[in-house]
């Protein structure tokens, strides 16, 4: 069986022969042992993990020596995805038109900002849902707006205290989700960094998606993309294999290469001083080098020396380094910044519904819900004990 470190590696070399414009050739010998069908089922997994169906279809006559039956599934793969970007953006100019009529300003973050903003191809940059933020003020307008556009709330994930997520169906194919924030991050830690107003300030049009479309700057969006790819390096990130931890994807790398390539001596500039007001600029300089490491993207090293010189937070530097989610919502529980939120974060934490249980204990399916959670109480009860006496 090929190792997934060994796909990974066969994977990046891939895309920077891709980006260079050179042929990027299937594995060398022994060819066989990358051409049987758990070797090819394993690479169109990982090809999944990094979200690189529509950049390789469109390098296709590139792909030198790939078996023809994984250039046809990805062209397939890019098809669909190419299907879904459509009617994607097809719901979003329509909510995005509907919310400017009703004078709530919202601004697109993350993946679909990337997509219409620095990407040749918006399905290249592949996502699962959409972020929008507003502020807190204009949640129940905004809510009513996108019920009137046909959009339905959906109560998964749980636990979530600035943000929650609404789905639409498009034409019997896709069910679309849009993740709306009132704030830009749902970790109040990481709120010290990713400020609300900083996403209104400095917005840029979006005129690729549509005249209503707006983002934030790409220094601002730098940093979160940097913020956002360590933690679900930690956490893990959703496929449809399930969640995979531990593992850089490579469609992020490309995102911070076109950054890199896009930021000009101004946007450096604001990026330095950000990171400094902020506390991250050692943490923006480490993804940057790693996005280098996959791509070879050229980086200003003057600018990568003052990142690296600045001092990190210290509570954005332990958020990190703790090991286990406890940890972090206790960090969360401290830095919150009302007491309405403290009390939603425990009750969500403390009380969860059914669904999110029957995951965490699936042998336990009949047992009664309460029973439950007075089980995930006394577990973290323990938790805290054994953290307490032991520090």
């Amino acid at each position: 069986m090929v190792e997934t470190a060994a796909i990974d590696a066969f994977l990046g070399r891939t895309l920077r022969a891709l980006l260079s414009g050179n042929a990027a050739k299937w594995i060398g010998a022994p060819d066989e042992d990358w051409r049987t069908s758990d070797a090819l089922n394993a690479i169109w997994s990982r090809l999944e993990v990094h979200g690189l169906f529509v950049l390789l279809h469109a390098n296709s006559g590139l792909l030198t020596n790939w078996p023809d039956r994984m250039v046809e599934a990805i062209a397939e793969e890019a098809r669909i995805t190419g299907l879904w970007e459509s009617t994607h953006a097809a719901a979003l100019t329509r909510l995005l038109k509907a919310l400017e009529a009703a004078n709530i300003e919202a601004v697109l973050m993350k993946g679909t900002a990337l997509a219409y903003s620095i990407h040749g191809e918006p399905a290249s940059r592949r996502r699962g849902d959409s972020d929008l933020i507003i502020r807190p003020p204009d949640r129940e307008r905004a809510r009513s707006v996108l019920t009137a556009c046909g959009w339905y709330r959906n109560d998964d994930p749980h636990g979530l205290v600035f943000q929650e997520s609404w789905l639409i169906d498009a034409a019997g194919q896709f069910v679309h989700a849009l993740d709306l924030h009132w704030e830009p991050s749902d970790r109040p830690v990481l709120q010290r960094v990713l400020r609300l107003e900083d996403f209104f300030a400095h917005k840029e049009p979006l005129p690729r998606l549509c005249d209503h479309a707006y983002r934030p700057d790409h220094a601002l969006t730098l940093i979160h993309e940097t913020l956002n790819q360590k933690w679900h390096i930690t956490h893990g990130y959703w496929t449809e294999q399930g969640r995979v931890k531990g593992a850089r994807r490579l469609i992020w790398s490309v995102d911070f290469d076109l950054l890199a390539r896009g930021l000009g001596n101004e946007g450096w500039e604001r990026l330095v001083a950000l990171c400094n007001e902020r506390g991250v600029g050692p943490l923006v300089a480490e993804a940057l080098r790693a996005a280098a490491s996959d791509l070879d993207t050229p980086l200003p090293q003057d600018i990568l020396a003052a990142l690296e010189a600045q001092p990190t937070a210290p509570d954005i530097l332990r958020y990190f380094e703790e090991s286990d989610s406890l940890s972090e919502f206790w960090l969360d529980l401290r830095t919150a910044t009302s007491w309405r939120d403290r009390f939603r974060m425990v009750r969500d934490r403390g009380f969860p519904p059914r669904a999110h249980l029957m995951t965490k204990y699936p042998d336990q399916s009949r047992w009664p819900t309460a029973l439950l959670q007075a089980r995930l109480l006394i577990e973290t009860a323990g938790r805290i004990v054994r953290r307490v006496t032991t520090s």
